[in-house]
């Protein structure tokens, strides 16, 4: 399997590449632009958070603790928060994901399950999609599919380095070939579990897409 480098370079070009053709092909500003990229580029990483004291976990898990007051706040900024209110509601968020997301990956992730996997990233695209829900849809869209895309650059990459054992000078398939970029695992659960969260967060993403809705 790829090392924490070789999943952050690969996911760092790819978002290059959104980050280019967004501003290129859609005419995003630079913010949005950077955004796309970086989105891209932290999704390449996101996959190994089912190892829980792993250096890419550290890294998302002080990343989406820092963004979560920001979305959480956006989220209840109709409601008019007292100053109270926001430095409560802000630091729990923190607190929440930077502490509380460590305990639950470590109990409900196995290594190699269905966190790695196709369905995986596409359930990660549906998140970004509907956490960018007061942006135009086109950035929607172009934010959740360099996410997934991140998040499946990541699955390719360690699928490109179970091909091949060249220790001992043999040149054969490692165990772990196909654990990685796979739409199954053996447990059933984990699979009913990962298509039902699958369907629920399409059918919200369709629910809020104009370009998806079918005219009366």
């Amino acid at each position: 399997m790829g090392n924490f480098v070789h999943h952050l370079s690969g996911s760092v070009i790819a978002g290059g590449a959104c980050s280019a053709a967004s501003y290129y092909l859609f005419h995003t500003d630079y913010y949005d632009t950077a955004a796309i990229g970086a989105i891209c580029a932290i999704s390449g990483l996101l996959p190994d958070v089912d190892s829980p004291y792993s250096k890419p976990t550290e890294h998302i898990l002080s990343i989406s603790s820092a963004l979560a007051p920001s979305f959480v706040l956006q989220y209840l900024s109709v409601y008019h928060l007292t100053p109270s209110q926001i430095l409560i509601i802000a630091v729990g968020s923190f607190l929440l994901v930077r502490f509380g997301l460590r305990v639950i990956l470590k109990h409900v992730t196995v290594h190699r399950g269905m966190f790695h996997s196709i369905p995986a990233s596409i359930i990660w695209g549906c998140i970004v999609f509907l956490s960018f829900s007061h942006s135009p849809e086109m950035l929607r869209n172009m934010v959740a599919s360099a996410a997934a895309l991140g998040f499946i650059v990541h699955l390719l990459i360690d699928e490109m380095f179970s091909l091949v054992d060249i220790s001992g000078g043999t040149f054969e398939p490692k165990k772990s070939a196909g654990t990685a970029f796979k739409f199954f695992s053996p447990s059933s659960f984990a699979n009913f579990l990962c298509y039902g969260i699958l369907f629920f967060l399409l059918y919200l993403c369709y629910k809020q897409s104009t370009m998806l809705q079918l005219p009366v």
